[in-house]
C-alpha cells in the first residue's frame, strides 16, 4: 500500500468514527506530531563521566503535561485502555 493510499484510509476512518474521546486522543497524537517536527534534537551530557540524556524543550512540556494529568487522576489503567479499544473495534465491525 502506498503512503497516498494510508492516507485515504486512515482519512476514510477517521471520518467514520464517532468516539469523541478517541477522536480527542487522534487529535492529541496528531498535535504532538506536528510540534515535534520542528523542535531541535535531544542532547546528552556528560555528568562524571557518564552520559546523561538531556530532554529538549517539547518532550519536557509533555512530561509536564502528563504529569499533571496523572497528578489530577485524568488517566486509565492499560487494561481499561484495552477493553475501550476492543468496544471500538466491536463497533466497528
Amino acid at each position: 500500500m502506498s503512503t497516498s493510499d494510508l492516507k485515504l484510509k486512515l482519512i476514510a476512518q477517521i471520518i467514520a468514527i464517532d468516539d469523541r474521546f478517541l477522536l480527542d486522543r487522534i487529535e492529541e497524537i496528531t498535535n504532538s506530531i506536528e510540534s515535534s517536527v520542528h523542535e531541535p534534537t535531544s542532547t546528552y551530557e556528560k555528568v562524571d563521566s557518564e552520559k546523561i540524556y538531556v530532554f529538549n524543550e517539547w518532550q519536557q512540556k509533555r512530561i509536564d503535561i502528563a504529569l499533571k494529568q496523572v497528578e489530577n487522576g485524568e488517566y486509565i489503567s492499560d487494561e481499561e485502555a484495552q477493553i475501550e479499544i476492543e468496544k471500538w473495534f466491536e463497533e466497528q465491525e
